[in-house]
């Protein structure tokens, strides 16, 4: 009985960890809003001029604005994303079976 209370702890403690690290990637900035790329991606710029340009938005998100909104651009906003690897497409639309890390938005808020 021993053994499986303690291999239960293990394994509570290995899922906190992983929980805890995934969450310590995440990052967060506020930014004015400078509208869509011509890519589909969406651009800031921080408070030195520097753009930032963020891939996509967490599939998962549902928030009670969204960046779609012309109407947002020049407002100041809260965002946090964290750093992700996508898949790349040929021409074709096929895996080439290569990644490449990107930044995708998981919440924002207006400032």
């Amino acid at each position: 009985m021993k053994k499986i209370t303690l291999l239960v702890v293990f394994i509570f403690t290995g899922l906190f960890s992983v929980s805890s690290s995934a969450q310590s990637n995440e990052k967060t900035i506020t930014a004015i809003y400078k509208g869509m790329t011509i890519s589909d991606n969406f651009k800031f710029e921080d408070s030195k001029g520097n753009p930032i340009v963020f891939h996509d938005e967490d599939q998962s998100f549902e928030g009670s604005i969204t960046l779609w909104d012309e109407g947002l651009i020049g407002k100041r906003i809260k965002v946090s994303y964290k750093w992700v690897d996508v898949h790349l497409f040929d021409d074709q639309g096929l895996a080439t079976g290569e990644t490449m890390k990107v930044k995708r938005i998981f919440n924002y808020s207006l400032q």
